[in-house]
């Protein structure tokens, strides 16, 4: 019995220590102790220790990558290492595809360093994969036509290209197998089955090379909905181009004459990569894509020169879509929002044999939807400055100050969240000013000078002031600077003593033109009185006013081949015999009196261009001192303008003619002597009175003769003594009244105007011509 416990004993302490020496011998300490008794550790040879733990995977989405790490061992004194292998051992992780709509995942990296200062500006960064290392973080600033390595890796996981499965591990790009599992051998057939024979579908191979084409856009070959595997390029070098737009004629390459660069373009829900290589229009073209299409796209040539031949290669499969018609669709459109919910959008159509038809020819087969949701994940919460708008400045002008609200705000990428402290604002971007100087220009004011002499010597007239804009200190400035101030009056009215018993020249309107074209001479009436219809002599007025108006102008200057320009004895067009005849007084200071140019509306002649003034002076003529054609006249209100009066015939004919005696009635008679008047000054006497008198107009036109040779006229006209000068060819002389005249002038007045030719320049004698044949000294006219 005692020998059998201590057997029992005995094996239960042999147990024990076996179970303690073989954990011993499992730990690493003991292994390293037994490696070092080992006769090789003598020659200093390194090990691994074991694989430790797997590590969080770099991507939740999309195909990640996660890692596990050992240790080396050695003995060597020196320091480094030599074990053989790899310290890190890499795998696939989360290898399902992430949401519709997700973000590029090279995207959001890049998109970390949006609204970061960079070289004093702030950009939005979108990837770039131009560069030849497929594994850095090379972003282009967006608009811009440059791009920036931000890292020298990407986040493992990340893949090397658009539309491909290889991913870059530790800034490697590293091979992926059809199954999406680093390192696999598994590769997919041209049918994209993964591990496929490629018997699920059948190729589509041809060589375009039709040499001579037009010059521009050529259609080569169409690639139908569900081609995989796609592959198109030049045979050799050449300045043409590749081109490829859908069905509805919209471009996605090289559309327009426009060459785009090297790139991946997401068209009919893949990705096609453009290669035209480093050495630009040296290399041959290439286009290739994955597929499978959702549409059909459409391949041209641009040719510019002869075409060395376009190969291309697709794959179909060989239970192509069935039979009839069938949904196609584009690729997905941008997102609206980078983060916190947007939108994309899509075209879907009907087709069949690659053309488009309208829907409801495929109502039989669910429709793809033409919208999703996209970038759903929440937006990374910032800090940024928020100011509010300017407000009003302190002074107009001389430099004021205006402010606004300045505060730092946290935003979640769609609005504002709320004030935060200013401290977290300031490590991104320094604080904008919250004031700022306003109106720092000059203060203006209008400055005004003395007032001027009325323009009038009597009665109503203007006077006028400089009104300028200058500065505080006396400069002038510019008239705008001075806008926000009401500017004062340059002009007001004036008024001097009455005019009434001023004498001075009063001229009357311009008579018909002798001719209608090719210079013609036209008459006035001129003649020297005062404000209360009195009539002086002309020495008076010259006394008073040296310079006297012409009563002679030229008129009708322009060719014959072109219209009158004022009414002539040829055509009276546009003249009214009954109009209102205004005789105006003269101011040597306005030439609208006295002087018209040959530009005014009415065709009036500048003094310049009158005739018959002799060069003394004393030398005036027949229509100076007596001019023809004196219209009677009365008395209108002071002009408010000149300061001077008008005469004028009253339109109203409706003079009272009876037996009346006119000097009994009580504005007397009309100058005719018989009519009595209706108003004062000759109110309502009718037109051309003294020339239906018995004997006929006094030589000025308006009084009516009481007798035979002038008899009763105004006194100083039969003493006026008229020289006569040299007729000349525009300024026909005639004599005195008074001296001898012609037998034909001689007749009573008024008689020339039933002539076949009217009156000659006398008024008096009939012409026996149309331009004043027979008339004495009548005027040469030019042809």
């Amino acid at each position: 019995m005692q020998g059998a416990f201590f057997q029992v004993l005995s094996f239960l302490q042999s147990f024990r220590w076996r179970i303690l020496l073989k954990a011993f011998w499992k730990s690493e300490y003991i292994k390293y102790l037994a490696l070092l008794t080992d006769s090789r550790m003598r020659r200093q040879v390194d090990v691994w220790g074991s694989w430790g733990e797997w590590g969080e995977c770099s991507r939740s989405c999309g195909g990640g990558v996660s890692f596990r790490q050992r240790r080396c061992y050695s003995q060597r004194t020196e320091g480094g290492s030599s074990c053989p292998g790899p310290a890190r051992s890499y795998r696939s992780c989360n290898i399902q595809s992430c949401p519709e709509g997700s973000r590029d995942f090279r995207a959001e990296q890049c998109a970390e360093f949006d609204g970061i200062e960079f070289e004093g500006k702030k950009y939005k960064w979108l990837p770039y994969y131009g560069a030849p290392n497929k594994c850095e973080l090379n972003c282009i600033p967006k608009g811009e036509n440059f791009y920036y390595r931000h890292k020298e890796a990407v986040v493992d996981g990340t893949t090397c290209e658009p539309g491909k499965r290889d991913i870059c591990v530790e800034g490697i790009c590293q091979t992926v197998g059809c199954d999406n599992m680093l390192d696999s051998a598994k590769k997919e057939d041209k049918c994209l089955q993964c591990g496929g024979d490629g018997s699920t579908c059948y190729g589509v191979k041809g060589n375009f090379d039709v040499a001579n084409l037009p010059k521009g856009y050529n259609q080569i070959f169409i690639i139908p909905v569900g081609a995989t595997s796609i592959h198109i390029k030049e045979v050799k070098p050449s300045r043409n181009f590749l081109a490829v737009k859908n069905v509805r004629g919209e471009y996605y390459l090289n559309g327009h004459w426009t060459i785009d660069s090297s790139r991946a373009l997401h068209v009919a829900s893949t990705v096609m990569h453009y290669d035209r290589g480093v050495g630009g229009d040296l290399a041959p073209e290439l286009l290739h894509a994955r597929g499978p299409t959702t549409e059909p796209l459409l391949v041209e040539l641009i040719s510019q020169e002869p075409n060395p031949g376009v190969q291309y290669e697709y794959y179909l499969p060989v239970q192509g879509p069935s039979a009839g018609y069938s949904w196609s669709y584009s690729s997905w459109s941008e997102c609206s929002s980078e983060c916190g919910g947007g939108f994309q959008s899509r075209l879907v159509f009907c087709t069949i044999d690659n053309e488009i038809y309208p829907d409801y020819m495929c109502r039989n087969k669910p429709q793809p939807d033409n919208n999703r949701t996209c970038g759903r994940q929440a937006c990374p919460q910032t800090k940024r400055w928020k100011t509010g708008e300017w407000g009003s400045c302190s002074a107009t002008c001389g430099g004021g100050t205006q402010t606004r609200s300045v505060y730092c705000a946290a935003f979640d990428g769609q609005s504002a969240q709320g004030a935060v402290d200013a401290a977290e604002c300031m490590a991104f971007a320094p604080q904008p000013p919250s004031s700022q100087p306003c109106n720092t220009r000059q203060c203006t004011s209008w400055s005004t000078g003395p007032w001027s002499e009325c323009s009038a010597s009597c009665g109503e007239g203007v006077r006028t002031r400089a009104v300028t804009c200058r500065t505080q200190q006396g400069a002038q400035a510019q008239p705008l600077a001075c806008l926000l101030e009401p500017r004062p009056a340059a002009t007001e009215p004036c008024v001097r003593e009455s005019c009434a018993h001023e004498i001075g020249w009063h001229v009357g309107d311009w008579g018909l033109c002798s001719k209608s074209c090719d210079s013609g001479i036209r008459t006035r009436q001129v003649i020297c009185a005062d404000g209360d219809s009195k009539f002086y002599s002309p020495e008076m007025c010259k006394a008073i006013q040296p310079q006297k108006p012409a009563t002679l102008g030229s008129c009708n200057v322009q060719p014959c081949y072109l219209p009158q320009q004022v009414p002539s004895m040829q055509d009276t067009m546009g003249y009214d015999v009954t109009r209102q005849s205004l005789l105006t007084r003269y101011n040597p200071n306005n030439p609208a009196t006295g002087f018209l140019s040959p530009d005014s509306d009415d065709g009036r002649m500048h003094p310049g261009t009158s005739v018959g003034h002799g060069s003394s002076g004393n030398h005036h003529n027949q229509f100076e001192d007596h001019g023809t054609n004196l219209l009677p006249v009365r008395w209108e209100p002071q002009s408010r303008s000149l300061g001077s009066r008008q005469l004028g015939f009253p339109g109203d004919l409706t003079a009272r003619r009876g037996s009346q005696d006119c000097h009994r009635s009580p504005h007397g008679c009309c100058p005719d002597g018989h009519t009595p008047a209706s108003g004062p000054l000759g109110r309502g006497c009718p037109f051309g009175t003294c020339q239906r008198s018995r004997y006929g107009c006094c030589p000025d036109g308006v009084s009516p003769a009481q007798g035979p040779g002038n008899t009763g006229c105004p006194q100083y006209y039969s003493d006026v003594q008229v020289s006569r000068s040299q007729p000349t060819a525009a300024a026909p002389m005639v004599t005195h009244p008074k001296a001898e005249l012609p037998l034909a002038q001689q007749q009573p007045p008024g008689e020339c105007r039933a002539s076949t030719y009217g009156c000659c320049f006398d008024n008096v004698t009939p012409a026996s011509g149309p331009q004043g044949e027979g008339c004495l000294d009548r005027p040469s006219y030019r042809k």
